[in-house]
């Protein structure tokens, strides 16, 4: 163990749903630091955690105070770009979600500023830690079924208006990378945009992978609550995957164990599980590769969308 003392920078429901859970589990991790924007939300924070915890609204204080070992950032990506650079003024590990920021043309500053710094920046990629990645990942490398021909991610929820491409497109393009054990050449948008607001709800991301073609297609307007289900078709036979409950629909709904999940956020353990418990600086070049892969796929995602072409992946 060696992040210990935790500071939140941020406090809405995602650090309540899907962080809160695995740390109040431990008794090793404490949150010892809180900020928040808004007195309101910094309110909420004091009834959850008492008096033994240091609150700020400026979490450049925070940011300041030697005392802490980890950050959790999770705020809105307007501000999202600005706040990773403050941190990386410092000299702290930190964990927060992709993109790094909602302005793509200023992401290359803050890879840079990632490459040169010794921050640990944790790029939190839950869906890719579950243990049926990696089976299906050994699954196309031993070439079980024969070559794979081509994929589909399919993501359905209810989340639009407040969906966009260039801002999700990580979590889940980053499972299949970790399968195909790949990254795509290209990558070609077609979405169906609203003009009423600055946010897609329906669409299709194609991905090149050179050997074939995967699609991720989201559907935002979905009655039928959260979905991720993933074909992938190969030579010799096609398999059908439930990857929220970790089971190969194709084969009785055989179940690969993981930790349940807490509030709906599978793979959120054993990410944190291998954050808090697998502690090791050497990552630190792991975590640069996929922060600088999927950011450029995001960027280019989101050219394709207002190019109608395909965008190669610099």
């Amino acid at each position: 163990m060696t992040y210990e003392k935790i500071g939140l920078i941020g406090f809405g429901n995602w650090i309540n749903d899907a962080y809160l859970p695995f740390i109040n589990s431990s008794n090793d991790i404490k949150v010892t630091h809180v900020s928040t924007k808004t007195q309101n939300s910094l309110d909420k924070a004091k009834l959850i955690f008492g008096d033994q915890v240091n609150f700020t609204l400026d979490y450049k204080t925070l940011i300041q105070d030697e005392n802490l070992d980890l950050i959790i950032l999770s705020v809105p990506d307007e501000i999202h770009g600005d706040v990773l650079l403050d941190i990386l003024s410092g000299d702290i590990d930190c964990i927060f979600e992709m993109p790094l920021t909602l302005d793509h043309k200023n992401s290359q500053n803050i890879i840079t500023k990632i490459k040169s710094q010794n921050n640990l920046m944790i790029p939190n990629l839950e869906m890719s830690y579950l243990p049926i990645v990696n089976l299906l990942k050994s699954v196309i490398k031993e070439k079980k079924y024969g070559k794979i021909l081509s994929a589909k991610l399919l993501l359905s929820a209810n989340w639009w208006p407040g969906f966009g491409i260039y801002s999700s497109s990580a979590w889940y393009i980053d499972v299949l990378n970790k399968i195909f054990d790949s990254i795509p050449i290209r990558v070609l948008s077609k979405v169906e945009k609203k003009s009423k607001f600055p946010t897609e709800s329906k669409g299709i991301a194609v991905l090149d992978y050179e050997d074939f073609i995967a699609e991720w297609e989201f559907d935002m307007e979905s009655k039928d609550g959260l979905s991720v289900i993933l074909d992938l078709f190969f030579e010799e036979k096609n398999i059908k995957i439930n990857l929220m409950t970790s089971e190969i629909i194709s084969e009785n709904n055989k179940k690969i164990e993981f930790f349940e999940p807490f509030h709906g956020w599978p793979g959120m353990n054993e990410f944190l599980k291998n954050t808090f418990y697998s502690f090791n600086k050497d990552q630190k070049t792991k975590y640069i590769r996929e922060i600088e892969s999927l950011q450029s796929i995001s960027n280019a995602l989101e050219l394709s969308m207002n190019t109608n072409q395909w965008v190669k992946i610099l």
